[in-house]
């Protein structure tokens, strides 16, 4: 099963280096095709998109995040709003993967 991170560039190149897989998006890009996109691929089992690209397409996200059954839609921080306040990625890495 593969995990890919959706969202700015530095926030993604970070997970990238602990082996997710990821995809930057930038300004013009449609975060709700992309997750559509990778969610009919049958190797993903979840879709991380940062809190900044899932607030600019809120209703459409909460939709997909209530309909899809796989792969998993988890929202998380992105590294800018982790300057703002403490977050434990490692944590919320456990809790989605249940260990």
């Amino acid at each position: 099963m593969r995990a890919v991170v959706i969202g700015d560039e530095h926030t993604v190149y970070t997970f990238k280096l602990l082996g997710f897989e990821g995809r930057v998006v930038n300004e013009g890009d449609n975060v709700i095709s992309i997750i559509r996109e990778l969610s009919v691929e049958e190797d993903v089992g979840a879709i991380l998109v940062t809190s900044e690209l899932a607030d600019k397409a809120r209703e459409d996200f909460d939709k997909l995040r209530m309909k899809m059954r796989k792969p998993m839609l988890i929202e998380i921080p992105s590294l800018r709003e982790a300057k703002l306040k403490e977050v434990n990625y490692l944590a919320i890495l456990r809790s989605v993967l249940g260990i």
